[in-house]
């Protein structure tokens, strides 16, 4: 029963009260609105038991969509997370690039036989014209073997670029496969914590407010007893 009502009830007595108060048997009235107040008294008590036996029960049929074992786990995930696990760590030195390939590697393997042959063709070809050692077929040979090692250099520059490109092109698409796991993994943990956190989050909310119901039914109740005692204390 509110305060309210008890207040009500507490003005039926005083007004039961001055009805007999008018009599001569005041004393007799006084008693009679003594037990008037006692019996509504002991029916608004009950009247708050069952208030409060109502709000247990409606919160245990109610239940909530989380747990304390939901809070105790929500807790432990957040405590336990960290960002920084979901970023590739790039100073892993399986994370790093490299490549021990040099030019050389792909210089034509038959590269001292193919400066040979072509200074044996100046050669041969000075010699077929008479001009045997002439310092122009010299000058001829060092030049005709210039150019041929410089189109093989330019070559084997060409295909080890190729080759390191190739070699980067294939670390990056590993850097990014690796970090787009670590970034679903991210997405899904970060899901699972709102999920948690909104069980743990329900669990709180609805402990709160059955706490917050009982107290207040509680300090009503108390509040009535104060104002029935300090009715009843007027009537001696």
């Amino acid at each position: 029963m509110a305060p309210v009502v008890a207040a009500a009830i507490i003005g039926a007595a005083t007004k039961l009260f001055s009805d007999y108060a008018s009599s001569a048997a005041e004393s007799s009235a006084k008693e009679s609105a003594r037990n008037y107040l006692a019996g509504q008294k002991a029916t608004t008590d009950a009247d708050y038991a069952r208030l409060i036996g109502d709000i247990e029960k409606y919160y245990k049929e109610r239940g909530s969509l989380g747990t304390d074992q939901d809070a105790i786990d929500y807790k432990a995930a957040i405590s336990g997370y960290d960002p920084s696990q979901f970023m590739l760590d790039m100073n892993d030195p399986n994370n790093q690039f490299t490549y021990d390939k040099t030019r050389e590697d792909f210089l034509n393997p038959y590269y001292d036989m193919i400066i040979q042959d072509t200074a044996d063709k100046i050669q041969h070809s000075a010699a077929g014209a008479g001009l045997g050692r002439n310092p122009g077929t010299a000058s001829n040979i060092a030049r005709e073997v210039a150019l041929k090692e410089n189109e093989l250099f330019k070559e084997a520059q060409q295909q080890y670029n190729d080759d390191r490109q190739f070699a980067y092109n294939k670390y990056s698409d590993y850097i990014r496969n690796m970090q787009d796991n670590l970034t679903r993994k991210l997405n899904a943990t970060n899901t699972k914590l709102s999920l948690q956190g909104n069980l743990a989050q329900d669990y709180y909310n609805t402990k709160d407010a059955r706490q917050s119901d009982l107290l207040k039914a509680e300090q009503d109740r108390i509040n009535a007893g104060i104002s029935y005692d300090t009715a009843m204390q007027g009537l001696y």
